[in-house]
């Protein structure tokens, strides 16, 4: 058996299991794995890459020469078409000046470029986008595991102050604080339940399948990365997708204006022919033609014109591109500056002092060493610490996301 039957095996298998469930399955993917699919799946993608080959194929009409023209002349014909002085017959090729050939294929050359880094900018919007998506989707099960846990809590909490309002040594108050805790969570977890939905549906439409449920296999961790602000800045002004696409434009433009100023040069023609004289047909000839533009001042000079105006356009923009850039790493690099002073401080100092409060505080209370109040406020202060934390660790790592979709590269 193949790979490819196999393959067609295992996709049966999940096609049957998907008909007899009425559900999708659920599928454990790593963050790599689910762009890979993005990548294969996407139908701007795969429009780009048809795009880099429509504009190569184009590049071969650079080389655009006019069909020779075969000719036959007669001269001094008397009554009928066999009866002649002379006869030519040859062959008559137009061209344009030769710098013309070389410009126009360097403007389509430049137009190959701008097609490729369309492409490379639509892999890293796409990229970012599964990521974000992806991060989310691990942001919001590490949430839904904290509220589970509170929620567990809240009923260990709701149990134990039953038990100590039938012995009579609480209040009713505490019963229905607990319960309404206990309420509380069971709605925060059905919010992040419900997040937890609509984040894979946006994953899945990134990565164009229907088939199966994504489930992160990767996990929200702290990994503290130093950066430099102008190593950022300078890799994001050489690698930058959107500032390579303008250069290779005003790369273009300059190239047009130079093909337009070669219009203005000659065309050259050559005739070659054999000649038949009488009853001699042992002559040949060969003759070269210059094609003078004497009406300059229309099309060329407007060409000319037309070309120096895109190529200011250009490079207005570059430099309004080039200035939103710099705005855009200045502000993801505070971004990333404040995510990684609050994930640190979290990590090291924040985290374990709280597993430490919820620790005593369970124990102080089930001892009646507090009072459900205080124990609330250690249960909050533990909830709000945690959850202040994972967030801090998406917008921290989100930030690095979004300096590699900026750099066009990748920071490790």
């Amino acid at each position: 058996m193949n790979h490819f039957q196999k393959l067609i095996i295992k996709t049966s298998v999940y096609l049957i299991f998907y008909l007899l469930d009425g559900n999708t399955l659920s599928q454990k993917l790593k963050l790599d794995e689910a762009i890979k699919i993005a990548m294969e799946n996407n139908q701007d993608i795969k429009a780009a890459k048809l795009n880099i080959e429509k504009e190569e194929a184009a590049k071969l009409r650079s080389f655009n020469i006019p069909r020779p023209e075969l000719f036959m002349e007669y001269e001094g014909v008397k009554g009928g078409i066999g009866n002649f002085e002379s006869r030519k017959i040859g062959i008559l090729q137009e061209l344009e000046f030769p710098t013309s050939y070389f410009l126009r294929s360097n403007v389509q050359g430049s137009q190959v470029n701008i097609a490729k880094e369309q492409l490379n900018k639509l892999a890293y919007d796409i990229k970012y986008e599964v990521e974000i998506s992806y991060l989310k989707l691990i942001l919001n099960y590490k949430l839904l595991e904290i509220a589970g846990e509170n929620l567990r809590i809240f009923n260990d909490f709701l149990f134990t102050a039953g038990k100590k309002y039938d012995a009579g040594s609480t209040s009713n108050l505490e019963v229905l604080g607990a319960k309404v805790n206990k309420i509380k969570f069971e709605n925060e977890v059905k919010n992040i339940e419900s997040e937890i939905v609509i984040t894979r549906s946006e994953l899945r439409k990134l990565m164009n399948v229907t088939y199966f449920e994504i489930e992160p296999a990767d996990e929200l961790n702290f990994r503290p990365i130093i950066l430099s602000k102008d190593d950022v800045m300078s890799a994001a002004l050489s690698n930058n997708p959107d500032l390579k696409i303008i250069k290779f434009q005003k790369e273009k433009f300059s190239n047009k204006v130079s093909l337009s100023k070669s219009e203005l040069l000659p065309n050259l023609s050559f005739r070659y022919y054999t000649q038949k004289i009488g009853d001699d047909a042992d002559f040949w000839g060969i003759e070269f033609g210059v094609g003078l533009p004497l009406w300059f001042w229309w099309e060329p000079s407007g060409n000319i014109k037309e070309s120096n105006f895109e190529l200011k356009i250009a490079t207005s923009e570059g430099m309004s591109t080039k200035s939103s850039l710099e705005n855009e790493v200045t502000l993801t690099f505070e971004e990333y500056e404040n995510g990684l002073r609050q994930s640190q401080f979290f990590h090291d100092e924040a985290i374990t002092e709280v597993n430490e409060i919820l620790r005593q505080a369970k124990i102080s209370y089930e001892e009646g060493a507090i009072d459900y109040v205080e124990y609330l406020q250690a249960l909050q202060i533990v909830y709000e610490t945690r959850t202040q934390y994972l967030n801090s660790i998406y917008s921290y790592t989100k930030s690095i996301m979004k300096l590699e979709k900026i750099t066009a590269g990748e920071i490790r």
